[in-house]
């Protein structure tokens, strides 16, 4: 797994909105908006799931997964694995982070993403360059 900079953990601290990839066994590219993540350590972030479908049948059917956002800070594209929980400390621990951020919402699951690779996304001649 790799590390995340402080630069990095700033600019993903900074934002509001990051954006999720996902896809089926077959190949099938979903994406979707996400506000309720945190870092869990430098290489490990939480998704809290409240509304995944077609996020969740594929996460299912295939653990890796792609998290891009861009803000003041600017932004990064970040790959890795995810492990779904429903019915451990992880899943409870979002359960009550929710309770404190966002109480009228209610966890299906916890994503856990382990971060394998960071790419730059700023523009420019390193532009989709693996940075970890």
């Amino acid at each position: 797994m790799v590390k995340l900079t402080d630069e990095m953990k700033g600019s993903l601290t900074g934002t509001k909105l990051v954006f999720l990839a996902t896809a089926s066994k077959k190949s099938v590219p979903n994406v979707v908006p996400i506000g309720a993540f945190k870092l869990m350590d430098d290489e490990t972030l939480l998704i809290s799931d409240q509304y995944f479908n077609k996020t969740l049948q594929n996460l299912t059917e295939n653990t890796e997964i792609a998290l891009s956002w861009w803000g003041e800070n600017g932004g990064f594209q970040l790959k890795g694995t995810a492990t779904l929980h429903t019915n451990d400390d992880i899943f409870r621990q979002d359960v009550a982070w929710m309770k404190e951020l966002r109480p009228n919402l209610t966890p299906k699951s916890a994503v856990v993403m382990k971060i394998t690779e960071v790419y730059s996304i700023k523009p420019g001649a390193d532009a989709g360059k693996k940075i970890l």
